[in-house]
């Protein structure tokens, strides 16, 4: 009885709480809210399959204030089977990555592909997604794009 609870239970848990799980061990705090914003678009998307199915306003992705939650937007393709994951990168993000060892003496746009490249293809694989294409762009800040596919 008590591991049938402890396995309710662990469904329900966020993966900030199952941090120090093997699984998510290696996952930024940065990622970790990624999936979780990636799982409450399919939530969405389950009870509204036309949810986000349009292109996203750039503008609303660099706007800290007033724009998208975290400033994501995540494009429903799931017809063709895809989701774009668009992440638009405002002062914060910037202080927040330089703050990382890992980054010192990095350009915005080396540091934009390091993370899509290195550690997306860990965000895809926990929704069975692999990416088939990604990109940036300056529209007034950077924008980042990481187009997922289902296995």
């Amino acid at each position: 009885m008590k591991s049938i609870i402890k396995k309710i239970l662990k469904e329900y848990l966020n993966r900030f709480e199952l941090r120090g799980e093997e699984r998510y061990k290696s996952c930024s705090m940065s990622d970790l809210t990624r999936m979780e914003i990636i799982d409450s678009f399919f939530r969405e998307v389950s009870e509204n399959p036309n949810h986000n199915v349009g292109e996203p306003d750039y503008d609303m992705l660099l706007d800290n204030w007033d724009g998208y939650d975290d400033q994501v937007y995540i494009q429903n393709k799931l017809n063709d089977g895809e989701i774009i994951f668009y992440e638009g990168w405002v002062d914060s993000c910037w202080e927040a990555v330089y703050g990382k060892p890992q980054y010192k003496g990095m350009s915005e746009e080396e540091i934009i592909k390091d993370i899509i490249t290195n550690r997306f293809p860990r965000i895809g694989e926990e929704f069975n997604m692999e990416i088939v294409d990604y990109g940036y762009f300056d529209d007034g800040g950077y924008i980042m794009y990481v187009v997922f596919k289902k296995n």
